[in-house]
């Protein structure tokens, strides 16, 4: 059993039922869904720095069950469900950090910055 997050750039605030039709559109495969960034790409590399991606070496100790996954847009994790605890409270900070929305779909949650801290996504490499 795993538990999914999804973190990506907004520049206004969200609710619930708009952040899961985005999410639903990108996990079906829609490109173009969120405009790239360089917050999201900065989000992606801390993220590998903490918690290395899965590979067949470190599956045991991963608190991944698939790979993570990034493409400059937004960034997908499954987390072994025995860790999630662990690992959800650190992650909304770090994408809050880096000026990301984070999707909880299991609990139907958005966490996003308050409106006075939101700004437009950088877009430089």
């Amino acid at each position: 059993m795993s538990y999914d997050l999804a973190f990506w750039q907004e520049n206004q605030e969200i609710d619930a039922s708009e952040a899961f039709r985005k999410y639903d559109a990108m996990t079906d495969g829609a490109s173009g869904v969120f405009t790239e960034s360089e917050n999201v790409r900065a989000f992606h590399r801390a993220l590998r720095d903490i918690h290395p991606d899965l590979t067949i070496e470190n599956a045991e100790m991963s608190p991944w069950t698939s790979p993570v996954y990034g493409n400059g847009e937004c960034v997908l994790v499954t987390i072994a469900w025995s860790r999630k605890d662990e690992l959800v409270e650190g992650l909304i900070p770090l994408a809050r950090k880096h000026g990301l929305l984070t999707y909880d779909p299991q609990q139907e949650e958005v966490h996003q910055q308050p409106p006075q801290l939101l700004k437009p996504p950088r877009t430089d490499q």
